[in-house]
């Protein structure tokens, strides 16, 4: 949440010397990042005895992922007839199948399917995914809303985007905190419901409304997402052994950013949709300030149907959530048993 808080407000610092630098920063930390790794972290589980690097399920996937992103993105910009789009398209529609085929056969996959015959790994898999697709194009959109439509500047937009993340910098301690001694799913199905009503609200922004209406909107989906995020993780985590953790946690990122790349694909095709190439470049360049109500109309209306469909996609996270069984714990120990203890 910390990140978040900082990233925004330095991107758009780091804009206004050259964008060149939004890149290149992420060098040194990167670095940094791997010899911090290398210096501190320590096994705590045995390698699994069958090892390998599952190269056609991995390209597979990249392929048939690259497809869907291309052909959603592409297709309100360009059409929807548009052969890149169709042939994108078309190549998820059989890739992504394939993929899965592919790892339910592999000797080492990509993704190990057979952490899913868990109920509550599944569900809250699936939670974690409609949580990324609800959620992470957020930002993305309202950059947009702040810089194009209402013509700040990049670091202004930047400090815009902070009751985001302040909003789960609260939530998540205390959160984690609660389901841990309470369990996680009620805790988990209110943070989605919580995101879905702030989405849901963001529907009345217009081109001028005051900023401490977005900003409430803002926080209360920060503030839905930290509810959710660390019971969420809490009990998928809690749901395995210790050995099995690493591709728990793979398989939890994997589903997540694949929401959040599907997330922006979506709203970009939503917004881009029937509104005047001009107006896009404009928003889209943080040159639309002098542009009238009448003109970012389209733009405006666009951003509300994305909307809707990201609190619905959120409410569908709430039922979803509800489906599983109470946080459960699994033993610590390497060799604890595949079973976890009975749900609380």
């Amino acid at each position: 949440a910390i990140g978040l808080v900082l990233g925004p407000v330095l991107g758009g610092a780091l804009v206004a010397i050259s964008w060149h630098w939004v890149f290149w920063f992420n060098v040194p930390l990167a670095l940094a990042g791997a010899a911090w790794g290398a210096l501190i972290l320590r096994e705590l589980a045995k390698p699994d005895s069958v090892r390998g690097f599952d190269v056609l399920g991995t390209c597979t996937f990249v392929l048939g992922l690259t497809g869907l992103v291309l052909g959603v993105s592409r297709g309100g910009l360009s059409g929807w007839q548009d052969p890149i789009v169709l042939v994108g398209l078309a190549a998820a529609l059989v890739l992504l199948p394939l993929w899965v085929l592919i790892e339910s056969r592999s000797r080492a996959p990509m993704l190990d399917l057979q952490i899913f015959r868990d109920r509550l790994f599944a569900a809250a898999s699936a939670a974690a995914f409609i949580n990324g697709l609800a959620r992470f194009a957020l930002m993305f959109l309202f950059v947009f809303y702040y810089q194009g439509a209402q013509g700040n500047s990049p670091i202004t937009a930047g400090i815009k985007l902070i009751p985001l993340a302040l909003g789960m910098l609260i939530a998540s301690p205390l959160a984690g905190i609660y389901a841990d001694r309470h369990g996680s799913r009620a805790l988990a199905a209110i943070g989605m419901l919580l995101s879905a009503a702030g989405l849901a609200a963001m529907t009345t922004l217009e081109v001028h409304t005051p900023y401490w209406q977005g900003a409430v909107w803002l926080a209360m989906v920060g503030a839905g997402s930290g509810m959710f995020n660390s019971p969420n993780t809490a009990a998928m985590m809690g749901v395995v052994p210790a050995h099995r953790r690493g591709i728990a946690a793979g398989a939890r990122t994997l589903l997540q950013n694949t929401g959040a790349v599907l997330s922006i694909a979506f709203v970009l095709a939503v917004v881009t949709s029937a509104v005047p190439k001009a107006t896009l470049f404009a928003v889209f360049s943080g040159l639309a300030k002098g542009l009238s109500a009448e003109k970012l109309a389209p733009f405006i209306a666009n951003m509300h149907v994305a909307l809707w469909v990201l609190a619905a996609v959120s409410l569908l996270g709430t039922f979803v959530c509800l489906l599983r069984p109470a946080h459960v714990h699994a033993s610590a120990t390497p060799d604890a048993s595949p079973h976890p203890l009975p749900a609380r």
